[in-house]
């Protein structure tokens, strides 16, 4: 499956640019952004911003410049310890963590310590919500009895994990100042937990063939790759009922153009990437959906 050739084309001419000479140095630096977490936790935190607007809550800076935090160091450290699944199925981010491997420790692990030391400040509710994805880190990989496999070793755990670990922060940070109805909240973290369960996966469709030479149960290894497009489609098709919940109850009506936005981009990267396997793009397509769903949304409002 793949999308209409114009729209093909525009997304292939994105990367033959940045490979010409002329782009080099602006390649390289997305390079660096991608493989060093900085552009996921940029992506990240605005992620929560725009689920502060839908709630309507006002914004704090604080708990943002906290999840920024939080995302770059957990991602951090992860592409460290995963270095040698990474050697197979991104090479480049593999070097250059490698290559500068204490400065990735060090400042994943002082990230992190700034995180705690602002949810401190906000709570224990926030504490709670920013050593989420640590605490889900740690149970994933640990193995309690030899007999009982690791949640890691299980078939979907680790997407489920990660997409939980997402979500947890983009649903309940924007809750710690202000109330919210359990009808909204609920919504809101149904659309957070799809969109972050497909780009979960979809980065493991990306990672194949370095998942089944390390034993990695992921969903794309399991079922296969055209199972798993057919998956993806659909759950982003569950999103259409998640629209017609929120026009029909009156819910975020200032953001329903950016939402639209969300599923009808969710069905262009999904096929692009069906057929297209190229780390760089999807870090910058996929990953930074979140850019262009805030700058929408500050548009649809005014501001």
């Amino acid at each position: 499956m793949t999308l209409l050739p114009g729209v093909t084309s525009y997304f292939t001419t994105i990367e033959t640019r940045l490979r010409n000479s002329n782009y080099k140095f602006w390649r390289s630096l997305l390079v660096i952004l991608t493989s060093s977490s900085i552009f996921i936790a940029i992506n990240g935190c605005l992620k929560t911003f725009f689920s502060f607007y839908l709630y309507g809550a006002p914004v704090s800076y604080q708990l943002i410049m906290a999840t920024f935090l939080v995302i770059y160091s957990v991602y951090g450290l992860n592409k460290i310890t995963d270095t040698e699944e990474d050697q197979l199925n991104a090479p480049e981010r593999s070097n250059l963590i490698s290559s500068h491997q204490k400065l990735f420790t060090y400042s994943s692990f002082i990230a992190y310590i700034l995180a705690v030391i602002i949810g401190i400040l906000h709570g224990w509710q926030v504490i709670l919500v920013l050593l989420f994805p640590l605490l889900a880190g740690v149970i994933y990989s640990i193995q309690v009895h030899p007999r009982i496999p690791r949640l890691k070793d299980i078939f979907a755990v680790k997407s489920l994990v990660v997409a939980l670990s997402w979500t947890v922060g983009n649903t309940f940070l924007p809750l710690v100042n202000y109330n919210s109805n359990l009808l909204v909240m609920s919504l809101i973290f149904y659309f957070f937990f799809i969109k972050s369960f497909i780009n979960t996966v979809l980065f493991d469709l990306m990672d194949v063939d370095g998942d089944k030479l390390t034993g990695a149960m992921t969903i794309p290894v399991v079922i296969g790759a055209s199972c798993t497009i057919k998956l993806l489609l659909l759950l982003n098709t569950t999103l259409l009922f998640f629209i017609y919940l929120v026009m029909a109850f009156d819910l975020f009506s200032v953001l329903i153009i950016p939402l639209i936005f969300c599923v009808i981009y969710g069905y262009a990267y999904i096929l692009y990437f069906s057929g297209t396997k190229n780390r760089l793009q999807m870090d910058i397509l996929v990953d930074g959906e979140w850019i262009l769903v805030v700058f929408i949304s500050l548009l649809s409002m005014g501001i």
